[in-house]
């Protein structure tokens, strides 16, 4: 096997700190956590997360001059100069509640292209890594999706943003999917997409997700030799939250199960 190309700056930027954000965030469950509702109804957050956040956000303004989307500080997504998309702390209620699953996700996009994704797994400190021409990398192993091509044995993840559109679409996705195939919910959309990455799983159907849950986790699906779209098949426009990113051999058979569902 060809050794791991040499890493960009930014890249090791994002690794370096995944992997800080995520020391503090395994202390912290080792000891609990107390989740508060957020304001506006869209999920739970708790000190971790803020916390884990401060690390990330204060590690790349040093680092770089790109300015940062992230899911508790907020943010622009207009920058054509090059845009880090962060997620302190994917799976927030896991977390809270004692589940061993959850993981730090950082991208950065150029533009409507997502050039490097960061996701680390706190618990076992496995790091997914890639960037555009590289390929994808646990650690240092490199990934390649799984072969699948049977959707009776497909291991499919379906998630959904909160409001009450994106979660009917969920349901009715599920219902078609579930007589057919293994739907799985996992509650983290990262660690599912890093999952699919590593074979480990055929498919992702995202019913409004938001960017920082799985731009960086798409690029790892793509550079493992998967692929990217929205519900119709389309090629990702860089804003859709409606989004399918399979490990390709699959990904007409997810399309023509809910192309009929896609939102304009």
């Amino acid at each position: 096997m060809s050794p791991r190309p040499a890493a960009s700056p930014e890249l090791n930027l994002a690794i370096d700190t995944a992997r800080n954000a995520g020391a503090l965030i395994a202390e912290r469950f080792a000891k609990g956590g107390v989740a508060e509702r957020k304001s506006g109804g869209k999920g739970e957050v708790t000190a971790t997360d803020r916390d884990a956040e401060t690390i990330i956000l204060d590690a790349l303004r040093a680092g770089s001059s790109y300015d940062i989307l992230s899911e508790e500080a907020g943010g622009s997504r207009d920058s054509g100069a090059g845009l880090w998309v962060v997620d302190p702390l994917d799976g927030t209620t896991n977390f809270s509640r004692g589940i061993p699953l959850f993981a730090v996700s950082i991208a950065l996009m150029q533009g409507r292209r997502v050039e490097l994704g960061v996701i680390y797994h706190p618990l076992t400190g496995d790091c997914y890594s890639a960037e555009r021409g590289a390929g994808t990398w646990r650690n240092d192993e490199r990934l390649s999706v799984s072969q699948v091509a049977d959707s009776e044995l497909a291991v499919l993840y379906l998630t959904h943003g909160y409001p009450p559109p994106d979660r009917a679409r969920y349901a009715e996705a599920l219902s078609r999917f579930a007589p057919r195939s293994y739907p799985r919910s996992f509650g983290s959309t990262a660690a599912e997409l890093s999952f699919v990455a590593a074979g480990m799983g055929d498919g992702w159907i995202c019913s409004g997700d938001e960017l920082w849950d799985f731009t960086a986790g798409m690029v790892l699906v793509e550079e493992a030799g998967g692929r990217v779209s929205d519900w119709r098949g389309d090629g990702w426009d860089g804003e859709s939250l409606y989004t399918v990113i399979t490990n390709g051999a699959m990904h007409e058979y997810v399309i023509d199960m809910i192309s009929d569902m896609q939102q304009d």
